[in-house]
């Protein structure tokens, strides 16, 4: 949905969000002001996300208000900011904002600024990603199914493509179309298993068969929806027994009927964007003990692999099946009904032919007061790799 305010001899600063990702109701804009709060589209409730595009404000000092009502539209080191059409993004930083507002300086060669909530991650980054290593032997594209949109949902399969892998992984991001933090993660994960040089990623490469699911919720990406909360409940939330409402959900189920046992399921997320569990890395705990068992092994490896990165992984962190938000209430559906509803990672937990599968949050801006960004992301994710293979290796690939 693309909302621009046309130019003004007055106030020629254009405002919009037409583009993949791009998502806002412009509510005013002034001389050297805007005025926004997200666009919550079908969402049940309130979310944060947002995205837009100024043009016309070279060399201005800009104030941006996002207007919320459930909580803060920013995060915790301010906007994202981009000045090359969304490639890169840095925070314009906490010392920016106030209140509900924040103020930057547009630089005097910026004909065009992107301004986000978060780190955009779009089709646009992956096409990039998938570009340069299309020449790479242990890289297939196929298609998983098309969207309701009719946009097609791509289906990777990197490692071992032999038809002979001694395990088999599923990884897959985008359940929520907002959480663009999680693709970076996705992304460094996919370069290690690639191009690492070091044991994990040559054993991952020559034993594991990865199947990744980049983007779940494909039409939401592409229009910047929120994604959370979607109504009447959201492609995370759309495993249940009877058969999904979305075509990316029933194509995931019918790929785990059709391809026999994975011997780890991974689904990634980001967490809000305030509150205690949202500054970390954090796996959530599913209902089952050997399963959540499971989990901390793997667990154990990733906080081993990330002790010397950027980003700090802790055990600690972790929120087990019954703590904080992570209860029964939870997957239940928001449309005032309270029906039941089924995750992916709940889906696993009732099939003999999964093995270990798990939940990760990963945080949109910081870890234990370190800066994430797309370059510590990818090596989150590298690590992420380097610990998936350490738990495969080990005795507890095949429990769960």
């Amino acid at each position: 949905m693309s909302t621009e305010h046309p130019v003004n001899p007055e106030h020629p600063v254009q405002v919009d969000t037409g583009f993949p990702g791009g998502n806002a109701v412009i509510e005013r804009v002034e001389a050297d002001r805007i005025v926004l709060r997200p666009d919550l589209r079908d969402t049940i409730g309130d979310w944060f996300y947002w995205c837009i595009r100024v043009r016309g404000a070279t060399g201005r000092d800009l104030t941006v208000q996002v207007r919320r009502d459930g909580g803060p539209g920013i995060g915790v080191r301010g906007p994202a900011v981009s000045t090359d059409g969304g490639n890169h993004w840095t925070w314009l930083g906490a010392d920016s904002v106030s209140g509900d507002e924040f103020t930057l300086s547009v630089p005097d060669d910026a004909s065009e600024l992107r301004l986000s909530f978060g780190m955009s991650y779009t089709a646009e980054h992956l096409e990039r990603f998938l570009t340069a290593n299309a020449a790479h032997g242990g890289l297939e594209r196929g298609l998983l199914t098309h969207s309701e949109h009719g946009r097609p949902v791509d289906r990777l399969r990197l490692g071992n493509l032999q038809g002979s892998p001694h395990r088999r992984v599923l990884l897959t991001g985008r359940h929520h179309a907002c959480e663009m933090m999680a693709s970076h993660v996705l992304e460094g994960l996919l370069a290690h298993v690639l191009g690492g040089d070091d044991e994990e990623a040559r054993w991952l490469a020559g034993h594991v068969e990865l199947v990744v699911v980049p983007f779940v919720d494909v039409d939401g990406v592409a229009r910047g929806d929120q994604g959370k909360n979607r109504a009447p409940h959201d492609h995370a939330r759309d495993y249940g027994p009877e058969g999904g409402l979305y075509p990316e959900t029933r194509a995931i189920t019918q790929l785990l009927d059709d391809t026999g046992r994975f011997d780890a399921v991974l689904d990634l997320h980001c967490p809000n964007v305030a509150g205690p569990t949202s500054q970390r890395a954090y796996f959530v705990g599913s209902e089952g003990a050997e399963n959540w068992e499971a989990v901390q092994r793997l667990a154990a490896a990733l906080e081993e692999e990330t002790a010397t990165g950027p980003l700090e992984y802790r055990r600690a962190d972790n929120l087990p099946f019954g703590t904080a938000w992570n209860g029964p209430a939870n997957y239940l559906s928001r449309d005032g009904l309270k029906t039941p509803l089924t995750s992916l990672d709940a889906f696993c937990a009732d099939r003999g032919d999964i093995g270990t599968h798990a939940v990760l949050e990963f945080p949109y801006a910081d870890a234990h007061g370190a800066e994430v960004n797309a370059v510590s992301a990818r090596a989150f994710g590298a690590a992420l790799a380097r610990a998936l293979a350490r738990h495969l290796a080990g005795s507890g690939a095949g429990q769960g």
